[in-house]
């Protein structure tokens, strides 16, 4: 077996990831030199915070769970020894106003919690830990305060837009975010 036989071992030829590394973020010396150092500290707690957390993937999901995305964070857990936070978030029922409202929300919560069960019980098959949450409101606002309460979370796995899923459907594009140190 040669060098690079080892890349192609366990690739699905249809499978395809698409890995996004945010912009790395450092203390501002500003605010060190102005003297202000409880903003200063506050980002240094997260820096240590980030480096002391255990990994874990975010897999957002909006109550409807996909295959692809469901089965790629599956793997990359099994493969990172790290946990699952399964978040389920919609906006949609936010877009009607009262009895509509409610009974769009109570459907997504629903439709959710019946599928994390089913995520849950694949996950603790392959020994991976989980946790679950479900939220209504603005998708990219829940992601951002959700890995900001925790630092541990490394990875955020989202479905891919639905453009991109129908123009090839044998090669579908997991999105993978990497937040290592882009949340301060």
């Amino acid at each position: 077996m040669t060098f690079f036989d080892w890349f192609k071992m366990g690739k699905d030829k249809n499978e395809q990831v698409n890995v996004v590394k945010l912009k790395e973020e450092s203390i501002d010396p500003g605010a060190m030199a102005a003297g202000n150092p409880s903003a200063a500290a506050e980002a240094m707690a997260k820096i240590v915070g980030q480096t002391n957390s255990p990994t874990k993937v975010l897999m957002v999901q909006d109550g409807d769970y996909s295959e692809k995305v469901t089965e790629y964070a599956l793997k990359m857990a099994q493969r990172l020894d790290c946990e699952i936070v399964a978040l389920d978030v919609t906006d949609t029922p936010l877009q009607f106003e009262d009895e509509r409202k409610e009974r769009e929300t109570n459907r997504f919560l629903e439709m959710a919690q019946k599928n994390a069960e089913t995520f849950s019980l694949r996950a603790d098959a392959m020994g991976i830990a989980t946790e679950h949450f479900m939220k209504v409101g603005n998708p990219e606002e829940v992601i951002a305060e959700l890995s900001k309460e925790d630092a541990g979370i490394r990875y955020v796995l989202t479905k891919p837009n639905q453009e991109s899923a129908e123009a090839d459907k044998d090669r579908v594009q997991v999105p993978v975010f990497d937040l290592n140190c882009s949340r301060l």
